[in-house]
């Protein structure tokens, strides 16, 4: 009976595969790796040169959209069954929990980029989750992090499988998932990833150093000497890894302090804070209430507003950044700016060491066996985009030398608003430039169309009454998008930056200091993180 079967044509026993790999819902198709074992024919008709079979086991398996349109459907269709076996080992990987696997490494850049390619149907994140992706990565962030770390000092390396395993513990993780650890995982995960979060000295979040205006184009005063290395660190170097079956492709190592942030951040929200007594004493109820006396400070109201809607988002997918048109492998990695990305109300917190502990972990080599912190404040912006395509027109950038003393502006900017935008200038008329305002709403422009992008902002006054309020002026490195901008505070307590990234989940996370550092490492620095306040109209504000 079995040689009538290979009588037929080849299409049955494909279609007989097929709908035996439809029986598999997740993992690798046992019954098609069976059916290839029953003799040299059905091995010959089901494994050589069978793209067909293959790419719909992959269809079946996998989200397949971004690939094929990356790639085209030729080179997909002859890269699939590489593909296959590549996925499939690396959810073995996964599920068998070895972390001496050989194979470790590679398991985690197919993860990683199998995330970006997910789709509508999450088959890529179901596939990484049902095979315990998520377990494997907490298991190896508490066990396996500080490998390595008795011969540098006690601090982690910031090396290629630890950033990975960061970006992708952050990237599979849920508000269900951290919802269930217990208060003592909780404040052990959080103690693991402090170096990451708060020793800015060691482990920056920028892909090239800050003072940079043009990160591709490196110039040494852009690093000066410190105790720890030269500041800043530079990132690790691109890796070359096959995007699908044996495309090879150069890609960025994801930077762990950006993703360990994250997962600091959504778990220091699940401590919530207690409204102060003298609040509770002076019955300060509302802001409508307070701004009726003519008070300022934040009020019961102000708190409870910042403890439950000041939160981390965590990433969904399809993530927003993934739709172009080429291989991009830059899930949740500063990406080229998109116009319209910062335009809005931005609201969050910042987390903030002790000056006296910061300068003491700056000046000294061993590693701290803790890392204390002041608490989380209230951080809110209403910021608003203006460009130019003019690359005549644009206004000046400081030196490398002065590092990001005014967000790479010329310390004398200033700026009149205008109908549909600002003209910029300063005080002895040696430049003046005109730049339009982003409108919310209004076809978005890519990187390509823009030369240059100036943001602009306030507190918004209900949030200033609370908080205190500042201005802000900045600029945004158009080839990573990393955005630096001065705070300045409107009771004239002094200037801060905020230099950060907005990441495929929609958060603006980086790091705050004093102005006055320079290239120096900083003598204090603390981290950040913001969302999109989605739930009110964005503001055009430009001084």
């Amino acid at each position: 009976m079995l040689a009538h079967l290979f009588d037929a044509s080849p299409e049955i026993l494909q279609k007989i595969a097929f709908f035996a790999i439809l029986s598999t819902p997740r993992g690798p198709p046992r019954d098609l790796y069976n059916l290839c074992l029953v003799c040299r024919a059905s091995n010959r008709i089901l494994s050589i040169s069978n793209a067909q079979l293959y790419s719909d086991t992959f269809t079946h398996n996998f989200d397949h959209h971004a690939p094929k349109r990356r790639l085209g459907r030729q080179a997909f269709r002859e890269n699939v069954k590489r593909e296959l076996q590549r996925r499939f080992t690396t959810l073995k990987v996964f599920r068998r929990g070895n972390f001496d696997d050989p194979h470790l490494t590679e398991a985690l850049w197919v993860a990683y980029l199998m995330l970006e390619d997910s789709g509508a149907s999450q088959k890529n994140f179901q596939q990484l989750i049902g095979f315990g992706l998520r377990k494997f990565l907490d298991d190896f962030l508490r066990s396996r992090l500080y490998d390595g770390s008795q011969d540098n000092n006690g601090w982690p390396l910031p090396n290629e499988k630890n950033s990975l395993a960061i970006a992708l513990f952050w990237l599979s993780s849920s508000q269900s998932s951290v919802s269930i650890e217990s208060d003592a995982g909780r404040n052990r995960m959080m103690q693991l990833l402090q170096p990451f979060v708060f020793a800015a000295f060691r482990y920056p979040v920028f892909t090239t150093a800050e003072s940079c205006f043009d990160p591709t184009t490196f110039d040494p005063r852009s690093r000066v000497p410190s105790i720890h290395g030269s500041y800043p660190p530079l990132p690790l170097d691109p890796r070359e890894v096959p995007y699908f079956g044996n495309i090879a492709y150069t890609a960025c190592v994801p930077p762990a302090p950006l993703f360990a942030s994250l997962l600091y951040f959504v778990r220091h929200e699940r401590m919530e804070p207690a409204i102060p007594p003298h609040l509770i004493e002076a019955k300060r109820q509302t802001r409508e209430e307070a701004d009726a006396l003519g008070q300022v400070g934040p009020t019961i109201d102000d708190m409870l507003h910042f403890i439950h809607h000041c939160r981390t988002r965590f990433a969904e997918f399809p993530a927003t950044d993934i739709g172009v048109q080429s291989p991009s492998l830059t899930l949740g990695q500063p990406t080229p700016y998109r116009l319209g990305t910062l335009t809005g109300r931005w609201q969050g917190s910042y987390i903030m060491p002790f000056m006296e502990d910061y300068r003491q972990w700056l000046n000294n080599l061993p590693a701290p066996s803790e890392f204390p912190a002041t608490g989380r404040f209230p951080l809110y912006a209403t910021l608003q985009e203006h460009y130019t395509r003019d690359i005549n027109s644009v206004i000046p950038r400081n030196g490398t030398e002065q590092g990001t003393l005014n967000a790479w502006l010329p310390s004398d900017c200033r700026w009149v608003e205008k109908p549909n935008g600002i003209e910029v200038f300063d005080s002895d008329n040696t430049f003046r430039a005109f730049y339009e305002t982003y409108k919310p709403g209004e076809r978005s422009k890519t990187y390509d169309d823009v030369v240059d992008v100036l943001i602009t902002g306030k507190t918004d006054d209900r949030h200033a009454a609370a908080w205190g309020g500042f201005h802000f002026l900045g600029r945004i490195r158009l080839p990573d998008g990393l955005m630096v901008v001065s705070r300045e505070a409107l009771g004239g307590t002094g200037t801060e930056l905020l230099r950060g990234y907005v990441t495929s989940s929609q958060n603006l996370v980086g790091r705050r200091k004093h102005v006055s550092d320079g290239t120096e490492p900083a003598y204090w620095e603390s981290t950040f993180s913001l969302c999109k306040d989605h739930t009110t109209p964005a503001l055009g504000i430009t001084s």
